[in-house]
């Protein structure tokens, strides 16, 4: 296969220039692909095979069976999506082609054009290493919430494995249990959505 996996996070390198197919330079941006629920993993090193960057967010997270049997999993993040890095040229006219693929995420926040139509979503790099950031250090599971939010204050992470995280707080509901001290804060990834995390007030501050 033309290209490796990184266990870690899911990071498919490719070995081959993709190229675009015009003949004339075009950026590399990250799309969301949406694939089939369950094949994501596989579909993702079929895309990196043909020379092209894809990424599959996960998290590691311990199952647990009614037989007692445990085991630590890679937990996906976002079901049935697959980012993929390559250029407008070979979005259009190659993988969006391909049999797994259904179709790529759109960007309902932007206006649609002249058909009505919503442009198809552009995830900045800076983006990708924030969600990566988030999912290799939160001891908390991390989930992605697929609705528009409004952003509230911008706030930084001042202690723990996420110091210097920065984010966008759109939603803070506390607990009922043992931890109520704590909150569910969502953070903002601008096109992805949210990702919400429990973690304490004075682990924050309001920048």
């Amino acid at each position: 296969m033309d290209g490796n996996v990184n266990s870690n996070d899911n990071l498919a390198t490719a070995n081959n220039d993709a190229g675009d197919a015009v003949g004339v330079s075009q950026p590399f941006r990250w799309y969301v692909a949406i694939v089939s629920n369950n094949t994501e993993k596989v579909c993702a090193e079929k895309i990196a095979a043909l020379g092209y960057d894809t990424y599959v967010p996960t998290q590691k997270e311990l199952r647990r069976w009614k037989n007692g049997r445990r085991k630590i999993i890679d937990r996906i993040v976002i079901p049935a999506a697959v980012f993929v890095r390559c250029t407008e040229a070979d979005r259009r006219h190659h993988v969006v082609n391909l049999p797994f693929v259904k179709r790529f995420m759109v960007n309902r926040a932007a206006a649609t054009n002249q058909y009505g139509w919503h442009p198809v979503a552009i995830v900045p790099d800076r983006e990708i290493e924030k969600l990566r950031f988030i999912l290799y250090n939160s001891d908390a599971a991390i989930t992605i919430e697929p609705l528009p939010l409004r952003l509230g204050d911008k706030v930084r992470v001042v202690r723990g494995k996420l110091l210097g995280l920065e984010g966008n707080i759109v939603r803070c509901e506390s607990h009922d249990s043992a931890d109520a001290a704590n909150l569910d804060i969502v953070v903002q990834l601008d096109i992805l959505g949210c990702a919400r995390m429990n973690i304490s007030p004075t682990d924050l501050e309001k920048i």
